[in-house]
């Protein structure tokens, strides 16, 4: 094997064993995460597109607010990126561990209080997540042979995985009985993953299957949201939404679906750690506008571009739908960010800056992700 081959396999074990002795050493987190963008620097991403999605990995530091777990959070944050990077390989059975690891490790820091309620949705969630990697492991060993049988496998997994209607039932029963605190991983990371498994597996599903797919999902995503009281519930069928533009843009472009999951990716983690911890009224507004897609925050520009695409490709009435979902969710994004606690939480409103930072300088690096293949 060549010594390059090496270098992230050993990096990864040299770090574990670090950290076994380093018990809460958040700064071995940082630094092993900004390592492992720096190599992806040097194998061929542009600078500025490492930094960016690595953002999220280095946020997920400080993901958990609080519990007994909390300081393990940027060890899970270290090993999703980890298996992220294998995903990016392109080598089948290298991706298969990668997929694993991204959505299995954050997932540990769900029962991080302690709670009855969080352990029960732990074990579901865990189920569900069995279920996504077999379909991956099935899908990525048939492939060769049977294409079709495959793709649909690897497919089915990744929409497993992000809730995508009609496999989205777990989504509201896990985040419903769950505390928020160890939910800012679930539902940030692992989504991530999926959308990196979009993007370096590349499923070849129908395009129909997908818009079908998705256009349902936004449909009970928002349907859901608007009828739950539960702030964990709408931010679960929310979550269900997402995935149906996620889903939807990906026949048009998988860099896309991948930027849609990024943003709401980023903008779970902040909203579960602020119903957690509390934050100011100011970052819950900010977070708001970026699920819902207002600018300058984040969220608004992969939803510019996949209702462009969208219009141009499939018609202007096509875009009216899309439309449509997103005006659907204003009226509950707002209500969760009216009846957020209140507090001085920190990382909610470091995120909700980084998203409308990075939003107000998407011109500067926002093709180099358009261009990531």
């Amino acid at each position: 094997m060549e010594v390059d081959k090496l270098l992230l396999p050993l990096a990864f074990t040299a770090y574990v064993v670090l950290r076994l002795f380093l018990r809460g050493a958040w700064p071995l987190d940082v630094v092993y995460i900004s390592a492992l963008a720096v190599y992806k620097a040097a194998e061929g991403w542009p600078p500025i597109l490492a930094g960016v999605y690595t953002l999220p990995y280095l946020l997920g530091v400080a993901m958990v607010a609080r519990g007994k777990l909390a300081k393990e959070a940027g060890m899970a944050a270290a090993v999703s990126y980890t298996g992220v990077l294998l995903i990016a390989t392109g080598v089948a059975h290298l991706q298969l561990l990668g997929f694993a690891m991204a959505t299995l490790a954050p997932a540990v820091l769900l029962p991080t209080m302690g709670d009855r309620g969080s352990l029960e949705g732990l074990f579901r969630y865990l189920v569900i997540s069995s279920i996504a990697v077999s379909f991956m492991a099935v899908g990525l060993a048939t492939r060769p042979d049977y294409p079709a049988f495959g793709n649909f496998f690897i497919f089915m997994a990744v929409a497993a995985e992000l809730g995508a209607a009609p496999l989205h039932l777990w989504v509201p029963d896990v985040y419903g009985r769950s505390r928020p605190a160890g939910l800012a991983a679930l539902a940030s990371l692992p989504k991530l993953a999926a959308g990196f498994a979009l993007l370096y597996v590349r499923p070849e599903v129908g395009a129909l299957a997908a818009y079908g797919l998705g256009a349902l999902s936004m449909f009970v995503g928002n349907l859901g949201a608007l009828t739950s009281g539960d702030l964990r519930r709408v931010l679960a069928y929310s979550t269900v939404a997402h995935a149906g533009f996620a889903i939807f843009a990906y026949p048009l472009s998988p860099q896309v679906a991948l930027l849609l999951i990024m943003a709401d990716a980023l903008g779970k983690m902040a909203l579960f750690n602020h119903l957690e911890a509390g934050s100011g009224r100011w970052a819950a507004y900010l977070l708001a506008m970026n699920q819902i897609g207002v600018p300058p925050a984040l969220g608004f520009w992969p939803k510019l571009y996949l209702l462009i695409l969208a219009a141009y490709t499939l018609g202007p009435h096509v875009g009216v739908y899309l439309l449509a979902n997103i005006a659907l969710s204003v009226p509950y994004y707002f209500r969760v960010a009216r009846d957020l606690p209140s507090g001085v939480g920190p990382v909610a409103a470091a995120i909700a800056v980084v998203l409308t930072a990075a939003g107000a300088v998407a011109p500067l690096w926002l093709s180099h992700t358009l261009s990531l293949s």
